[in-house]
């Protein structure tokens, strides 16, 4: 009898669960993160761990859990979050990942989340700055 395992490099929903949940513990815990996320998730964090396993799983493993718009997410947050936020956020991100995957696996979940929190931050901006424009 043939048992396939799943190869070395390969990603699973355990594991992205996994960092989902240490990452959000790292950040809750953050000084400039934690206030943020605990002003806009409160105590709903059952529920934004399970969207964010989703998220990830989506991402990496293109199983369509997700269903959200997480730039209108974003957007939202007042105060505004801004390059500091997301700089933290990816320095947590890549401490994270570097614990949990080896060294190719985890540069794949980085680059997502870079090129992700490129075009958050551009997004924001740019909304802001048609606001600020707006109100002239």
């Amino acid at each position: 009898m043939l048992v396939n395992f799943p190869p070395r490099d390969s990603v699973s929903e355990e594991q992205i669960a996994t960092l989902v949940d240490t990452f959000y513990t790292r950040v809750r815990q953050d000084e400039v993160l934690g206030p943020v996320f605990e002003h806009v998730i409160g105590d709903e964090w059952v529920p934004h761990l399970e969207k964010m396993r989703a998220f990830w799983s989506s991402l990496v493993l293109a199983s369509g859990r997700y269903k959200g718009n997480p730039m209108m997410a974003h957007l939202m947050i007042a105060p505004r979050i801004g390059a500091e936020h997301f700089q933290r956020w990816l320095n947590l991100w890549r401490q994270t990942t570097a614990e949990i995957f080896p060294q190719q696996i985890a540069a794949i979940f980085v680059r997502k989340a870079e090129s992700m929190a490129e075009r958050l931050l551009e997004t924001i901006d740019q909304y802001h700055a048609s606001l600020a424009f707006s109100q002239n």
